[in-house]
């Protein structure tokens, strides 16, 4: 028997046992919960990629596959709805008790011409995250939404700026969710993003920006990502489970295109499979403007298209 077979059979007979528990009302289970066990499947596909013997493999996944139902079945974070409330006063900034509250967040931070390069790292954790213009100011942050608060940082060494975007002590009900955030850019600095990711929808369509990083990590996303040709090399990196990922990527640039995926599916249709896991387009070695994309996931879609 495989050991792959093994865990998934075994993953699979526990979900249907939480599921008619949880039909019959004699479990209340939080399904979002489970998302947060998706870094188990890139333990399982690194145990299936050791050069070690088959037998060693079938231990350590019956390891693996007592830890994961231990986890779905003893932790309470799953098996009851978790409740979360933020105290928040949106209108004069001071914490009062406040329950499913709907309010607006509004930051920025100016431009200062000697910025070269900026770096925005931001939770996603839930909810709709869109870059939707340019702005004259280094960067605008606009939130609708009951999740929160964010708290707003930016530190500047040199002529590098760097924007934090976190949350703090964010607490909300998965049922009644409501964040949606919109982000304008200033075009004229080279980007970094960094985006920590949960249950979320990304729309990045950053092909007016000049962009060297984007890394995205995390659990159940649908993930959009448009890039321009405006820096010569940009590196893209995902780390997600049970997402949807579509990147757009200039027809003029060249393209690599690195995976580890387990059940997931591929579109790539304008490249050339060099090896296992390892793709490039056909104008690779002739073009200066280059995008290299690393993609660790499982049971997900990829699509990487040229426009």
């Amino acid at each position: 028997m495989k050991n792959s077979n093994l865990f998934w059979g075994g993953i699979l007979v526990a979900l249907g046992v939480l599921f008619i528990l949880n039909n019959l009302n004699l479990l209340d289970f939080n399904w979002w919960g489970i998302f947060r066990l998706w870094p188990m499947l890139l333990v399982l596909l690194g145990v299936t990629l050791l050069p070690i013997k088959n037998s060693i493999k079938i231990v350590l996944t019956l390891i693996l596959l007592a830890i994961t139902i231990t986890l779905l079945i003893t932790n309470t974070s799953f098996l009851h709805p978790r409740t979360y409330h933020f105290n928040w006063d949106w209108s004069d900034n001071n914490f009062t008790e406040r329950s499913y509250d709907r309010g607006d967040q509004y930051f920025y931070e100016p431009y200062d011409k000697s910025v070269d390069e900026a770096t925005l790292k931001m939770e996603a954790i839930a909810g709709k995250f869109v870059v939707v213009d340019k702005t004259s100011k280094l960067i605008e942050f606009e939130q609708d939404g009951n999740i929160g608060p964010y708290v707003f940082s930016s530190r500047k060494n040199n002529n590098h700026q760097s924007i934090d975007l976190s949350l703090k002590d964010a607490r909300f009900r998965t049922r009644q969710l409501i964040n949606d955030v919109e982000i304008k850019l200033n075009p004229d600095p080279i980007w970094n993003l960094y985006i920590e990711s949960g249950a979320a929808k990304i729309d990045l369509d950053v092909a007016k920006f000049k962009t060297k990083n984007i890394d995205i990590e995390g659990g159940a996303s649908s993930v959009y990502i448009k890039i321009g040709n405006l820096f010569s090399k940009t590196d893209i990196s995902i780390a997600s489970g049970a997402s949807a990922i579509t990147i757009v990527i200039p027809e003029d640039s060249g393209c690599e295109i690195s995976t580890e995926t387990i059940f997931s599916s591929k579109n790539f249709k304008e490249f050339t499979r060099l090896e296992r896991g390892l793709y490039q387009t056909e104008n690779f070695d002739d073009v200066s403007n280059k995008v290299f994309i690393n993609i660790e996931a499982a049971v997900t879609s990829l699509r990487v298209r040229r426009y």
